[in-house]
């Protein structure tokens, strides 16, 4: 399955493009499967390094991750079940004091 993923703000900077498109080799794809794609491909290696924190490789202290305009809090989390024509987007979160 094909997941288009919506880049903003550094994230799209760092990927080189506003959206990117994933592929999901599994039945019944989660936003967690799909934001792993992320890690491993070559051409998203600087978006990696934006993306995930680097002792827990977990995503979300660095982005707000949306579902077809749902943050992933109000659903399932990363367990989140994708669907056909569900688009994942990425938001940078400002850290800062």
């Amino acid at each position: 399955m094909i997941i288009p993923l919506r880049l903003y703000g550094v994230f799209r900077s760092a990927a080189g493009s506003e959206k990117v498109e994933l592929n999901i080799p599994v039945d019944e794809p989660t936003v967690r499967v799909a934001i792993a794609d992320i890690a491993t491909r070559s051409d998203l290696r600087e978006l990696k390094e934006f993306v995930f924190d680097g002792e827990t490789l977990d995503p979300r202290p660095n982005a707000l991750i949306m579902v077809s305009g749902r943050e992933i809090g109000t659903l399932d989390g990363l367990d989140t079940k994708l669907k056909v024509n569900d688009e994942l987007a990425l938001l940078p979160i400002a850290h800062g004091g």
